[in-house]
């Protein structure tokens, strides 16, 4: 027993410096003011038949830049036939649930730029629209902030990293292409950001959705899942019971601190995640377990 508990107090101290190394290091899209010209193929695409992207093209068209072509790729089209229809030098991806502000995609140039970058992932901030979404989309964040040193991003080529959002992508044409066709873009330099407010999603809580990203953020891996699990989940409930509240100080001290940070550098508002952690620990067992469900069944269809 006592060996399981230093391990989750290790991984606490551990997940606690991963966020403190985020939160001084600022991982946030910056304001740029050098402008460029550089034509931006935006790829917008509809999941359902009842995706409206008015209000996104209009945000679109209120940007001060102007070499930009829309191509919306409707739900019953392949991703392929839509970037076959791109001609700019950078192909953006945007969830149809965003809204973007001005300035976001002369940063995103900027930015890929300045560091030779073949992909830049921005994590929207987020708009929540029911109790429901408190609870479920802050977990994302969560996790992938108490995990990733986003700043080191850049220094790997593991594309992974840049995968675990897609609500916004900017990737540089040639690169994209290239990849695509040989089949490892795993292999792209790609940089992840926070939005800093530049994009925003307020979109209705879709539970695979937000699991499937969960596990992205783990890896996909099976084994990894539930190694969190236990350390994040069980590991906590399992000192709270067995433990007199004084030496209860260093964990709970560290969580809550490490949910100022991580609602800090989202956006989001620190004293509501502090007060729903308890409620957010149990949704993140939910829909990972939920996740792993729909990967097992996926895994068996496939060998049938």
């Amino acid at each position: 027993m006592i060996t399981f508990v230093y391990a989750v107090l290790v991984f606490l101290v551990l997940r606690f410096s991963v966020t403190l190394f985020n939160f001084l290091s600022n991982p946030k899209l910056g304001y740029y003011g050098k402008h460029f010209t550089d034509k931006v193929s935006i790829i917008i695409s509809l999941s359902d038949v009842n995706d409206d992207p008015t209000l996104l093209i209009t945000s679109i068209n209120a940007q001060d830049y102007a070499d930009v072509e829309i191509i919306v790729k409707r739900y019953e089209e392949t991703l392929e036939v839509a970037t076959a229809k791109a001609i700019g030098s950078f192909i953006l991806f945007l969830d149809v649930n965003a809204l973007i502000s001005k300035g976001l995609i002369n940063n995103l140039i900027c930015r890929a730029k300045v560091f030779n970058l073949d992909q830049l992932s921005i994590i929207p901030t987020r708009s929540f629209n029911s109790f429901i979404s408190r609870l479920v989309y802050p977990l994302s964040d969560f996790v992938l902030l108490n995990l990733l040193p986003l700043r080191l991003v850049r220094l790997t080529r593991k594309q992974i990293f840049a995968a675990t959002n897609t609500g916004c992508m900017l990737f540089k044409a040639s690169s994209y292409i290239k990849n695509e066709d040989e089949g490892s873009i795993g292999q792209l330099k790609a940089e992840v950001l926070l939005a800093n407010k530049f994009i925003c999603i307020d979109e209705k809580v879709s539970f695979d959705k937000i699991s499937s990203q969960l596990l992205v953020s783990l890896g996909n891996n099976i084994l990894a899942v539930f190694i969190y699990l236990l350390l994040v989940i069980a590991g906590p409930v399992v000192v709270l019971a067995n433990f007199e509240p004084v030496f209860l100080v260093l964990p709970v001290g560290l969580i809550f601190l490490s949910r100022i940070m991580i609602s800090f550098l989202t956006a989001q508002n620190p004293f509501v995640n502090v007060l729903l952690h308890p409620f957010q620990m149990i949704m993140l067992l939910l829909l990972l377990l939920k996740g792993l469900w729909i990967k097992v069944l996926t895994s068996v269809r496939h060998k049938l």
